[in-house]
């Protein structure tokens, strides 16, 4: 009998992980409420919105590259997309370069 459970959850694991699914999206960006395409701050809740606006359950992993200083930029807040200035300190803006992301149908 333990051999038999054993096999089942082992055969339901298998099947459960066949069916996830990763893309690596390039070049992020977003779309806010006033039809603005924008650069996306950097960060895991962000990254995590970006996989939820393309339908996918969570974030695996990001990478950042330098967003310009005066700029504005998306943060995502309460399931939308909303603009937040940089400012201007001639500094690196860390913005989202890529987004790993993952499914679980």
């Amino acid at each position: 009998m333990k051999k038999l459970l054993l096999g089942a959850v082992l055969i339901a694991g298998l099947t459960s992980a066949a069916q996830a699914r990763e893309v690596i999206f390039d070049n992020v960006s977003a779309v806010n409420d006033y039809g603005w395409s924008l650069s996306i701050w950097s960060g895991a809740y962000n990254a995590y919105g970006f996989c939820r606006s393309k339908g996918f359950a969570d974030a695996v992993t990001f990478t950042s590259s330098c967003g310009e200083d005066e700029m504005t930029f998306l943060n995502y807040a309460d399931g939308r997309w909303v603009a937040k200035d940089s400012g201007s300190a001639n500094r690196c803006y860390a913005i989202l370069e890529s987004v790993t992301c993952k499914s679980y149908q």
